[in-house]
C-alpha cells in the first residue's frame, strides 16, 4: 500500500499535525479539518487528507 493511503488512528493524527484532540475536534466541527471515518468503530484518517491539510496550512501561514 502506497504510504498516502495509510489510515491514521488519533494519536498518529495528533504527532503529525501537533494539535491534541480537543483542538483537532473543535476543527473538524468547524469543517476546518478532515474528519476521518469510522471503520469498524474505530475513527481514521487517511494519511494523504492529513498531508494535505498541512500543506494548505503552511501554504496559507505568515
Amino acid at each position: 500500500m502506497h504510504n498516502s493511503q495509510r489510515l491514521l488512528p488519533l494519536p498518529k493524527v495528533e504527532d503529525k499535525v501537533g494539535f491534541k484532540h480537543t483542538k483537532i475536534y473543535e476543527l473538524i466541527r468547524a469543517g476546518e479539518f478532515p474528519s476521518g471515518k469510522l471503520i469498524q468503530g474505530k475513527r481514521l484518517w487517511l494519511e494523504r487528507d492529513i498531508d494535505n491539510w498541512i500543506e494548505r496550512q503552511w501554504a496559507s501561514a505568515s
